[in-house]
């Protein structure tokens, strides 16, 4: 792979594409995901316009609350579905710029603490101080935590906090989401990046195989790299670092990777 750097940033990434005879599986499984939570929109939608006026304040906040958390999920599988999509056919795109983690952080959290808050799970947050800037996407970092989270939230167990450590090593930025779940098999932990892979601990959970290989796909374009282990007193770890502002000084003002 050979990169051009400069100062927006556009990126190829070539994950290998799912063979022809799991296309239909894999439609099976996206319209299978995106069923449920739109049926549910769909009656929560119909009975706020049928009984709007019989429902005290309390029902209406608690439906708007299951709608909204529902159409954050479902913008979040489109979005995976989209980006996958880009990847596949080599046109990821990145717009780099100066970035700090905290404020993504805390518009990351705006998205993914209505879905924690529905199986009572909290987001602690622990962050260097005096961190150095990263330059990135902020859109695409953005979606590789919360894939992240969303994950270490699917695989946790309820009424536990979902980790996310960040701190500075070696030029880089490191980025820590470590939950209380059962863990991962190690001789499966490459697997996990791999789009549409579901490992057998996903067995009867939501999701299509996508967010971490997504993530790979956009840490990697950055000049990052990921990782996965097992964390201490059980649960997982999953992490990814990127270069800061200063190792990626030399750089130009556009990033182009090709394979």
């Amino acid at each position: 792979m050979r990169a051009t750097v400069a100062s927006g940033t556009e990126a190829v990434a070539s994950p290998a594409q799912p063979a022809p005879q799991h296309l239909l599986s894999l439609l099976a499984t996206v319209a299978h995901e995106l069923r449920g939570p739109l049926t549910a929109l769909a009656t929560s939608s119909e009975l706020l316009a049928e009984d709007f006026v019989r429902l005290d304040p309390s029902q209406i906040k608690d439906m708007l609350g299951a709608m909204h958390r529902r159409t954050l999920w479902l913008q979040g599988l489109v979005e995976n579905l989209l980006c996958a999509a880009t990847i596949r056919e080599g046109r990821l795109q990145l717009f780099c710029q100066s970035l700090g983690l905290a404020d993504l952080l805390d518009d990351v959290k705006a998205v993914v603490g209505p879905i924690l808050a529905q199986r009572g799970q909290r987001l602690r947050v622990r962050m260097s101080s005096e961190l150095p800037e990263v330059l990135a996407d902020s859109r695409r970092l953005g979606q590789v935590l919360i894939n992240m989270i969303l994950n270490a939230s699917k695989f946790g167990a309820l009424n536990t906090s979902i980790d996310v450590g960040v701190s500075a090593r070696d030029g880089s930025v490191r980025v820590v989401v470590a939950d209380r779940g059962p863990g991962v098999s190690m001789q499966q932990a490459e697997q996990l990046f791999e789009p549409y892979f579901r490992s057998t601990a996903a067995t009867g959970r939501e999701g299509v195989g996508l967010g971490l290989s997504i993530v790979k796909s956009i840490v990697e374009a950055h000049g990052g790299a990921v990782g996965v282990e097992n964390r201490r007193g059980g649960g997982a770890r999953f992490w990814f670092s990127i270069p800061t502002v200063r190792r990626t000084a030399s750089a130009k003002s556009h990033l182009s990777l090709v394979s």
